[in-house]
């Protein structure tokens, strides 16, 4: 148990250091006042969240486990907890905006989404909903709650991991996208289902994006 333990550990660390922490540094240093490209590259941005999903699904086959084990698996039934899910966030998002208008402030450094529609930049957008999803909430809350055994910790690990590599867009908006992030959380806590929430952040970011090309 301990060494399997050990190996779970490692793994978790690895993967979070490949495939996130690059991007935590990225947004670390934008939020300090760093300049971002003004060419987006969504082809290199593609390919690093496929060759990390990659990653994920390598690991776990050599731990003799698969996507399954991480919650993600269809039913019928995702298409209810997604709606579900976002009228609960719908809610949230307004009691939170009620309280604290300031969380309409606009995010920064988001002109790179400001681009004409192609093919590699649609692309991207459906598949980092599950870049996202897979490994900080899904494969990181399981593993957490492995080590750990604190259902409360794994949430507010995930939370603010993935709130964390969002600071390039301003203290504000990463904090309100934090809210998103927490309600997440505490739902793949509770169900162990991720097809849900990838589709609603999928519809999230769809939305965000329609926004961003009108204003």
């Amino acid at each position: 148990m301990k060494t399997e333990a050990k190996i779970r550990l490692l793994s978790l660390v690895g993967i979070l250091f490949i495939t996130i922490f690059p991007l935590i540094v990225n947004s670390i240093y934008l939020f300090a006042g760093g300049k971002s490209s003004s060419h987006p590259n969504f082809i290199y941005s593609l390919l690093w969240e496929a060759l990390s999903l990659s990653l994920l699904y390598f690991v776990l086959h050599k731990q003799g486990r698969s996507l399954k084990d991480i919650g993600f698996e269809f039913r019928k039934t995702d298409i209810f907890h997604g709606l579900f899910l976002y009228l609960a966030l719908y809610f949230v998002v307004i009691i939170a905006v009620t309280i604290s208008p300031s969380f309409l402030q606009a995010p920064q450094n988001v002109d790179f989404l400001r681009t004409k529609m192609t093919v590699s930049y649609l692309a991207f957008i459906v598949i980092n909903p599950f870049f996202e999803e897979l490994i900080v909430r899904a494969y990181t809350m399981t593993e957490l709650n492995f080590l750990i055994k604190k259902e409360e910790l794994t949430v507010l690990a995930s939370t603010i991991i993935q709130t964390s590599y969002h600071l390039y867009q301003g203290l504000i908006p990463a904090l309100y996208t934090g809210i998103i992030f927490f309600v997440f959380s505490i739902y793949f806590a509770k169900t162990r289902k991720i097809v849900p929430v990838i589709l609603v952040h999928l519809l999230m970011d769809l939305t965000a994006i329609s926004q961003l090309g009108k204003s």
